[in-house]
């Protein structure tokens, strides 16, 4: 008997703490506040927000969840593109506040996602999103922040590699990008310029010694030197070699795949290669 009391004043709670329903904007934005921060602050167009957001089907189809990317996503808010749609539901927002949203499927897929409607939906179908606003950075704020970081970063950068010239004992020259040259074995053949076709082997690897690729014991690599095909690093390197050299090159992630990685290498990465030219090719 007690636990049946028990349960019914667990229910009466829940009840009496439960908000409204949706309610409706003039622009028929459906919405519902989970929790308010009456203190909280607003965005406005520009800002930066730090959400925890997810969105699904009207019928419960996760679409798509924040905490997949990080703990939490970061975008900027901009001015409406429709009547009703996702930033102006953001835009209702405070700090500290949390709500659900319903939008038309449709109009959300085509004017905000730029692609088609996936074909199990139809015209009346909504997209429900949960959304918290934790917080909100002034745009200038965050190009600051942004500057900050990154120029940490290259710092650390710098410090890395120098560690590890000085503990593999790497004799060469930095270059003015910031790459650094060591040459193994002088080549006796053809130099290569830009826009020569040549055939190489490489290896490359991250500073800690695990591999990133190599085509070692595979066809050699035809390449032309100076094309946006290669890394800037390759396309230095490559311009100081003979056929017949062999140099190692440590670089700088802004010579080798930059602020974004690419494939396995993550952003803000040094990399290390070993670079044989084998032939010098005749320029197309």
């Amino acid at each position: 008997m007690k636990k049946f009391f028990r349960g019914v004043v667990l229910i009466l709670i829940f009840v009496a703490g439960c908000k409204p329903g949706f309610q409706e904007t003039t622009t028929g934005l459906s919405y519902m506040f989970v929790q308010e921060n009456k203190d909280g602050t607003k965005a406005k167009p520009g800002d930066i927000l730090n959400l925890r957001m997810t969105y699904h089907t009207d019928k419960d189809c996760l679409l798509f969840d924040s905490r997949m990317i990080s703990d939490t996503f970061r975008l900027i808010l901009k001015k409406p593109q429709y009547k009703g749609d996702i930033n102006e539901a953001l835009a209702m927002l405070r700090t500290g506040d949390s709500a659900r949203f319903k939008l038309n499927a449709e109009k959300f897929y085509v004017n905000t996602l730029k692609q088609s409607m996936p074909g199990y939906m139809t015209k009346e179908s909504q997209v429900v999103f949960d959304v918290r606003l934790l917080k909100i950075t002034p745009l200038k704020e965050y190009e600051k922040e942004l500057t900050e970081a990154k120029k940490l970063k290259t710092e650390h950068e710098a410090q890395e590699i120098k560690d590890y010239i000085n503990q593999h004992k790497l004799k060469g020259e930095f270059l003015s990008s910031g790459t650094f040259f060591s040459e193994q074995v002088k080549g006796k053949g053809a130099q290569a310029n830009y826009e020569d076709e040549v055939l190489i082997n490489y290896s490359g690897y991250f500073l800690d010694g695990r591999p990133v690729d190599s085509n070692v014991g595979k066809k050699p690599l035809q390449c032309k030197v100076g094309s946006n095909g290669l890394i800037d690093g390759w396309n230095e390197a490559l311009q100081r070699m003979n056929e017949g050299g062999k140099v190692t090159v440590v670089l700088p992630s802004s010579t080798a795949y930059g602020e974004e990685g690419y494939g396995p290498v993550p952003p803000f990465t040094p990399l290390v290669f070993d670079i044989e030219l084998i032939k010098v090719l005749k320029r197309k």
